[in-house]
């Protein structure tokens, strides 16, 4: 018998917030396991109160609610992991996905088979039409098949993951405010997850899907995006161990990819190969932003 929470955090999109928060209501779990949502909002004018008074009033699943008026995800994130203090495993899940039935009861499921104290599940994404063609060969938007199923990971983010309680009281404070508005709190939390020796696997059955907005299908957002998290992961590593070694180790890595990038380029350049562009692209501009993070550079994505 376990007692889960659901936490999401939520600014500024409520239709979303209600398409996901109804599919959560709709969960069915196996006998004694239990669930509550809780819902976080970042906007200091509590914009989402409506849609998670409407989500309480529909059942079955308590909902529990708070605002976070200090601006920045980590400061949300830190307030969902304090709601639910009482919980034998938390599900973390972005405000504008889509989940099954049952999801949550996949999510345990493979948590008990496994052992592991971190099981994380793919994020499909849904493109339109419109969608251009490497949008669609770039698992920046749909990493379902990234990872063999149960394979163990180095890492994970909060878009789809459960986390148990033993994580939560051991790896603390979750969330940094050093990443306010940069983004990449969630893979500073997780790396420091695996390095304190929690094991993290992977649920290919625990999908979980995502309507791709427009303004997320062009070459400046996936270059933005690309040359952010490049800046995270530098950041992150040097947060978790300021020694000099690991900027050389960081730095290696960085040319490393640089190089691997340029290369798988020239590959795309051979007939039927062209996807390989795409993922080539990703790694060099995910090698600028580590090697810029390592200089200080930091990319506020989220500064409102």
């Amino acid at each position: 018998m376990s007692a889960i929470a659901v936490a999401v955090i939520t600014f500024g999109r409520p239709d979303l917030l209600a398409g996901l928060l109804d599919g959560l209501q709709r969960q069915r779990l196996d006998a004694g396991d239990s669930m509550r949502i809780v819902v976080v909002d970042n906007n200091p004018d509590g914009a989402a109160a409506a849609v998670i008074a409407a989500a309480a009033a529909a059942g079955p699943h308590p909902v529990v609610s708070d605002l976070e008026p200090q601006p920045g995800i980590p400061f949300a994130r830190q307030r969902s992991v304090e709601l639910c203090e009482h919980d034998d495993a938390v599900i973390f899940v972005d405000d504008d996905e889509q989940v099954t039935e049952r999801w949550v009861a996949t999510l345990i499921a493979a948590w008990r088979a496994s052992g592991a104290d971190v099981v994380t599940g793919p994020v499909r994404g849904l493109l339109p039409d419109s969608a251009p063609w490497w949008a669609r060969a770039s698992d920046t938007y749909d990493t379902t098949g990234t990872h063999p199923d149960g394979a163990d990971l180095d890492k994970a983010y909060t878009n789809n993951t459960l986390v148990t309680r033993r994580v939560l009281d051991t790896v603390t404070p979750a969330f940094d405010p050093a990443f306010r508005f940069t983004g990449s709190s969630d893979l500073h939390f997780f790396l420091r997850v695996r390095r304190a020796g929690f094991r993290i696997v992977w649920c290919a059955a625990a999908t979980v899907t995502e309507v791709v907005p427009p303004s997320r299908l062009t070459a400046a957002w996936f270059t933005r995006r690309a040359f952010r998290a490049g800046i995270g992961d530098a950041v992150s590593r040097r947060l978790i161990d300021p020694r000099p070694r690991t900027v050389m180790v960081a730095v290696a890595y960085g040319l490393a990819r640089l190089a691997s990038g340029m290369a798988l380029g020239l590959v795309g350049l051979l007939p039927g190969r062209r996807a390989a562009r795409v993922k080539a692209w990703r790694r060099v501009c995910s090698a600028a932003g580590t090697l810029s993070g390592l200089a200080g550079v930091r990319y506020q994505e989220y500064r409102r």
